[in-house]
């Protein structure tokens, strides 16, 4: 088997719904049809990390071009939009969307009219991811005026607790002495810089000692603290000067840090105005990220292996060319008398027995010529 396929990231907000079951296929008709039976062998397996569905599918035999056909799916698998569905013989048959909830919808195309492409086998794989992390920043200001003869109460009304927020009230009957009082955004935050800066015509009595107080509740009347308890000094740095405070506090939990200071006005009972910021930072993990693909199984086919051109035959040899004749050094035949000179097949035995006659004669004649030469020298 080959596998063809794509990979979608989606977010999402919860864990994945495992399930081993058969998943049922309805159609949802493109030319009015009534719904379209389809039933999908799927299981569901956790590989590591990743949660994998296994989809065996077969089109019914009504199913034509144009028509729209649904398959519910595991829920890991939601959220996925605009892949090929692709049959076993490698042909894309749809286009697929899967909803949040594992709703898959395949609108088909024309490939389905071939009965080859009405099949297949896909895996539906989903990962759990951590998305980058979310920085939440907070920055504000809050400033109060103080006015002689002028006390804290239930008139504040309940603060904005996103936001910074600031009051004062005088410390004694005399009003020769002023609290001023901070309180920061709710947490949690990883760090949390708080500056009051006082106005004209008092300072800071840095020898009175700066408050750092935190509580979780506020009063549901009057938005007040309760129970504020003490930070702990390995969370807290303050800094101190007749014309600021800067307090830093790190960490911060879901709690509302308060910090209370007092001034000493250049005269009694006189206006007197303060100002603070506010700056927060937290980093929080990322959201989770649901990765979402789908693969195709194909049916990989054999292999045509490739055709070899034939190989030519060698050539035949040449054959040897005739070596020239040798010329032979004729040899004298040996002399033959006159009569014997013509012969034929035909005669050739007649001459012969004629030449025997003639040797015969002749050779008496030399005998009788040497007989008489003997008896004349007698």
């Amino acid at each position: 088997m080959i596998r063809v396929g794509s990979r979608l990231p989606v977010r999402s907000a919860a864990g994945a719904v495992l399930a081993l079951a058969g998943a049922a296929v309805l159609a949802a008709p493109a030319h009015a049809r009534a719904e379209l039976p389809l039933v999908a062998e799927t299981t569901v397996v956790q590989d590591g990390p990743a949660t994998v569905s296994d989809v065996r599918w077969v089109l019914p035999a009504e199913a034509a071009p144009g028509d729209t056909v649904e398959l519910l799916l595991p829920e890991h698998a939601g959220g996925a939009a605009g892949a090929d569905w692709i049959s076993s013989t490698g042909v894309v048959i749809g286009t697929a969307r899967l909803d949040a909830t594992g709703r898959l919808v395949i609108e088909l195309t024309d490939a389905v009219a071939d009965p080859a492409n009405r099949a297949g086998e896909a895996i539906v794989r989903s990962t759990e991811e951590v998305g980058p992390p979310i920085v939440t920043a907070s920055s504000s200001t809050a400033d109060a005026t103080l006015r002689p003869g002028e006390r804290p109460g239930p008139f504040y009304g309940i603060p904005d607790r996103t936001r910074g927020n600031k009051y004062g009230f005088w410390a004694d009957e005399d009003e020769t002495r002023a609290r001023w009082v901070v309180e920061a955004p709710r947490g949690p935050w990883d760090v949390l810089d708080i500056v009051d800066r006082v106005g004209p015509g008092q300072r800071v009595d840095c020898a009175a000692g700066v408050s750092v107080r935190s509580a979780v509740a506020t009063h549901p009347d009057t938005g007040a603290l309760v129970d504020p308890v003490d930070v702990p000094a390995e969370r807290v740095r303050v800094d101190c000067s007749e014309t600021e405070v800067a307090v830093h506090v790190e960490p911060v939990g879901d709690e509302i840090v308060g910090v209370a200071l007092d001034t000493l006005p250049d005269a009694p009972s006189t206006e007197i105005t303060n100002a603070a910021t506010f700056e927060a930072r937290r980093t929080q993990p990322g959201e989770p990220v649901r990765a979402v693909g789908w693969e195709s199984l194909l049916v990989e086919q054999p292999p045509v292996p490739p055709t070899a051109p034939p190989t030519p035959e060698p050539p035949l040899p040449e054959p040897p060319l005739p070596e020239p004749p040798v010329a032979e050094t004729p040899v004298p035949a040996p002399p033959v008398p006159a009569r014997l000179a013509e012969t034929g097949s035909e005669g050739s035995a007649v001459s012969f027995a004629a030449a025997a006659v003639g040797l015969l004669a002749a050779g008496w004649t030399a005998l009788a010529l040497h007989a008489r030469r003997a008896r004349g020298r007698a």
